[in-house]
């Protein structure tokens, strides 16, 4: 019999007595074990943007990682858990956002919120980018539209799971399997339904690139464009308005750099103690990397250069940076960014200056 283990951050997240568990056969020959504590290699290297709320093992291989949360929404909430998809997608390992399509925020709120399509849409490009599932489920609301809490309806992600965790087990490829093929189809509509509701970006114009994601007919047709934090930049004017006297770690980089026709620079803003990034930019920067810039599976695969932009000290971003263990924003923004730009410098990121130490330009 294969050996079923499930990691979890809170166990009340997997607990067959409260959860969407319940409706997974597996569930009883599992083993539960606390995620903080994980000593699997292959467990803990999904951690290595942001670490997930469950991880699902069969005979000691990740099968799934999944990120649950019952909040709105809306805005950034969702966006910011991207990250945690990029790397299994990097790691070969499918991975699911189990989050409510709509909801209110409280029942003193009437107003109900509705997700940011930008997500659904990156994990299509992702999943194409990588050929690895990863996925959007929809958290049930119930009549008061907030998200249920009876486990009984969230049919929806147990069968998800419970056909991965199978798939893994017959060495079936979990791409073909029905239940995959239509929760992409239930994202795709999500898509086209939410869409309409984001106004264009004036600095995208009629960009190549991003027409081209447009009329993806793998994707769907979408018209939403990278959020205003974000302004696209011809390269050439981009170094001379910015006025930025670059001195590029390589000559290759250099090249890589220049060879692309426009730099997208998305701005962050500074956490209370204007020492790193506030929490939700730097996992929604990495959303825009895979959806708008990415062209392969590679850092150096981009057809736009990434930039980040963040209003603190580059002294205090260095030394950050360059820890043993980087706090998790300043490592996600050193790791996707091309360039970083601070309140009194810049610093190039791991895709232009390799496993060199950061330092201020």
């Amino acid at each position: 019999m294969p050996k079923i283990e499930i990691y979890y951050h809170d166990r009340v997240e997997v607990d067959p007595d409260s959860s969407w568990t319940c409706l997974c056969p597996f569930i009883k020959k599992a083993f539960f074990s606390d995620i903080k504590i994980a000593s699997n290699p292959r467990v803990k290297e999904l951690f290595g943007y942001a670490r997930p709320d469950i991880v699902i093992t069969v005979n000691d291989e990740p099968v799934v990682s999944i990120e649950q949360t019952a909040m709105n929404p809306s805005g950034h909430n969702i966006p910011q858990r991207f990250s945690f998809q990029v790397k299994a997608a990097e790691l070969g390992v499918p991975s699911i956002l189990f989050y409510p399509e709509k909801s209110r925020r409280t029942f003193s709120d009437p107003n109900i919120r509705y997700l940011n399509p930008r997500v659904p849409l990156a994990q299509l490009r992702l999943t194409e980018l990588f050929d690895i599932p990863a996925l959007s489920v929809f958290w049930p609301i119930n009549k008061e539209s907030l998200p249920t809490t009876d486990r009984f309806s969230q049919s929806g992600i147990a069968r998800l799971v419970e056909a991965l965790v199978t798939a893994k087990i017959h060495g079936v490829n979990i791409s073909s399997i029905k239940e995959v093929r239509s929760t992409i189809s239930e994202m795709d509509r999500v898509i086209q339904k939410y869409s309409a509701r984001y106004r264009s970006n004036d600095s995208i114009g009629d960009l190549e690139s991003f027409q081209d994601l447009k009329n993806n007919k793998k994707l769907g047709f979408c018209k939403i464009e990278p959020p205003n934090t974000a302004e696209l930049f011809e390269t050439f004017s981009f170094l001379k308005e910015k006025e930025h006297k670059l001195d590029f770690p390589s000559e290759s980089s250099k090249t890589l750099f220049l060879s692309r026709s426009h730099t997208l620079v998305f701005s962050a803003t500074a956490n209370n103690k204007r020492t790193d990034s506030e929490h939700p930019w730097p996992g929604y920067f990495t959303l825009l990397d895979i959806l708008y810039c990415r062209k392969g599976t590679h850092f150096h695969d981009r057809k736009i250069n990434l930039v980040y932009s963040l209003p603190i000290r580059a002294d205090l971003f260095v030394k950050r940076a360059n820890q043993k263990d980087p706090p998790t924003a300043t490592h996600i923004v050193d790791v996707f960014s091309d360039l970083i730009l601070l309140k009194d410098g810049a610093v190039f990121g791991q895709p232009l200056r390799g496993a060199l130490n950061a330092k201020r330009i």
